[in-house]
């Protein structure tokens, strides 16, 4: 009796594995469905670069804004805020737009 149960055992982990590798290859090779990318003037961007573009710009006109508003003086590492900012603006453009 004990033998049946070592090999249903052995069989169940078995197709347990192999079904979990399968999923695994399965979902590697959707992830390779289609790139996001944008065709601008005849070449190939990649979506985060074009996101990442967008974003610097943001952040440009954030820093009109806190210049304009005299906010500089209580943002004290300047060089974090924007750069929070940048990542902030592209993270976010990217969710919207591609996900």
């Amino acid at each position: 009796m004990s033998t049946n149960h070592q090999s249903f055992n052995r069989s169940s982990t078995r197709r347990l594995w192999t079904s979990f590798v399968t999923s695994l290859f399965v979902l590697a090779i959707a992830g390779c469905s289609g790139s996001p990318v944008f065709n601008i003037l005849g070449s190939y961007f990649p979506s985060w670069l074009v996101c990442l573009g967008i974003s610097i710009g943001l952040t440009f006109l954030a820093h009109l804004l806190v210049t304009t508003k005299k906010l500089a003086e209580q943002l004290w590492p300047l060089p974090i805020i924007y750069s929070a900012l940048v990542c902030f603006f592209s993270c976010t453009l990217w969710m919207i737009f591609f996900e």
